[in-house]
């Protein structure tokens, strides 16, 4: 299964790339445990705590696509390198900050705007994929293992801040998320494959400006928003089951079975066209996510997991694959911002209705809600039939 990767990782430099780029992405898997953490730490209020971690998503989600720009418009490397040091900065403020027990205002503040510096590795990583390979089926192979990569970052980052709390203490973790920031991306800007910006375009158009990628914005924040509903509802599932470590289990299994199923997409020979192809995993997603709506046990909270996870990964790379093709060269960049903004905005929403829904309707309520929007996002993309264009050169 694995030898369709082997032209991926043959491309000179591409595992250094994947390598460097998954070290510099890692603060992202740490950063909403550790900054909850720290903030209940310092204020004795999960209320405080949710609300400076939710501050933090939403405002990587409202700065990005603007950031994206930026990266469009004077290069990566003027754009990665000072946000990773200002974000460096702005974790070592929020440690003194909540240290020397400021209010939860600027604490939230402060969580804020360390989520505005995110430097774009992730979109930068998809724009360099789209570059490297020219030949579609073997982008399309790099671009399942770049989602695979991202459900990594998910899983070990948690795991991460659990043994480092065991070890030292949350001040220490968040400065720690400033150090591989920083680090990661310098490393990263090292990479042969970064270090040569594309050409300035000669007409700088905005990627809103695309049809295709303004279409595809609606099922990608549904999808978020059904992804957020499965990640409350599976620690309400555990709670219910009567297995409060199980919470984290579930969540494990889930993207286990994303990164299954993404290593799999890859390695298979698609013949079908790209968008039939997400139109399907969107309603394959809702059959595989379905049976939790009947789960009660932890063993079948496990089970259904691994099985929901499957096509989140595959969807993805599809949505990748769809982006790099409907946008005109010297917008990529802030094409997968934009992407990025619609599925924090979609886990945002998806996670806040679905937790607000098991007080009314019981455990079962965020499956329903997952299916529901996914199921909304794979109608709204039978929808726009008319075919992606193709990347004009600048």
């Amino acid at each position: 299964m694995l030898s369709k990767y082997r032209p991926v990782l043959a491309m000179p430099g591409a595992a250094r790339l994947f390598a460097s780029a998954l070290v510099a992405r890692l603060p992202q898997g740490m950063a909403p445990l550790a900054v909850l953490l720290l903030v209940r730490g310092a204020t004795h209020s999960y209320t405080a705590a949710g609300v400076a971690v939710g501050a933090q998503a939403l405002a990587t989600a409202g700065c990005a696509p603007f950031v994206g720009r930026l990266v469009d418009l004077i290069g990566r490397r003027r754009v990665l390198g000072p946000m990773a040091a200002a974000q460096a900065v702005m974790y070592a403020l929020l440690v003194v900050a909540a240290d020397a027990r400021a209010s939860a205002v600027a604490l939230v503040v402060l969580a804020g705007l360390a989520g505005a510096l995110l430097p774009p590795i992730a979109p930068v990583v998809r724009v360099l994929l789209g570059e490297m390979f020219e030949d579609v089926a073997v982008r399309e192979t790099a671009y399942s293992l770049e989602a695979v990569l991202q459900e990594l970052i998910w899983i070990t980052g948690p795991l991460i801040v659990a043994l480092a709390i065991a070890l030292t203490s949350a001040s220490n973790v968040v400065a720690l998320l400033g150090v591989v920031c920083l680090g990661g991306t310098a490393v990263f800007l090292r990479s042969p494959l970064t270090r040569a910006d594309a050409a300035a375009p000669t007409e700088r158009r905005s990627a809103l400006s695309s049809p295709e990628l303004r279409a595809l914005l609606a099922p990608i924040a549904l999808t978020g928003a059904g992804l957020g509903a499965i990640e409350v509802g599976l620690p309400s599932l555990a709670l219910h089951a009567g297995s409060r470590p199980a919470s984290g289990l579930l969540l494990a299994l889930w993207s286990l079975g994303s990164m299954v199923g993404g290593l799999w997409y890859g390695s298979r020979v698609w013949r079908s066209p790209l968008r039939t192809r997400y139109q399907t995993l969107l309603a394959v997603a809702v059959l595989c996510t379905a049976p939790l709506i009947a789960a009660r046990s932890i063993t079948a909270g496990m089970l259904c997991s691994v099985l929901a996870g499957l096509t989140i990964a595959p969807m993805f790379s599809c949505q990748y694959a769809l982006v790099g093709r409907s946008v005109s060269a010297g917008s990529e960049t802030e094409a997968f911002t934009w992407v990025s903004a619609a599925l924090i905005g979609g886990l945002s929403a998806g996670s806040a209705l679905g937790g607000a829904a098991i007080g009314q309707a019981g455990v079962s309520a965020p499956f329903v809600i997952s299916c529901a929007a996914t199921m909304l996002a794979a109608l709204l993309a039978v929808g726009r039939r008319r075919p992606a264009r193709a990347r004009q050169p600048a």
